[in-house]
């Protein structure tokens, strides 16, 4: 995962080829790149790559509705760039785990659209 104290890499093809997909968007995309920059960056720690925030923490920080919280979070799991489980140490916590995206080859190859190196 590409991230430090300072800046989250969100790769291109986030924005240029997933948005192509059903139901993803733009807006995904950012989504995605919220959750990682919350991941924890200690390779030690046991949530390494890994995010936890209750629904009103997310609420606040991005002013974005519940439903469209679920509603991203649904899309980024269907494609699998997200994995959602719930927190056994903290009431009404989920642990967000963002996964690298699929290459462009990658994505070409499963969807038939997209491809190239992306520039």
């Amino acid at each position: 995962m590409n991230c430090d104290n300072r800046f989250v890499k969100v790769p291109a093809i986030l924005y240029r080829a997933y948005p192509q997909l059903e139901g993803f968007t733009v807006e995904t995309a950012g989504f995605y790149g919220y959750l990682r920059s919350w991941c924890q960056n200690k390779p030690d720690h046991q949530l390494y790559g890994k995010t936890w925030l209750n629904q009103r923490e997310i609420e606040a920080q991005t002013g974005l509705s519940p439903y469209k919280i679920r509603q991203h979070t649904a899309t980024l799991c269907c494609y699998g760039l997200l994995n959602v489980t719930k927190s056994d140490r903290f009431p009404n916590k989920l642990i967000y785990e963002p996964l690298e995206p699929l290459t462009y080859a990658e994505f070409h190859e499963k969807y038939g659209i997209g491809g190239g190196d992306g520039g």
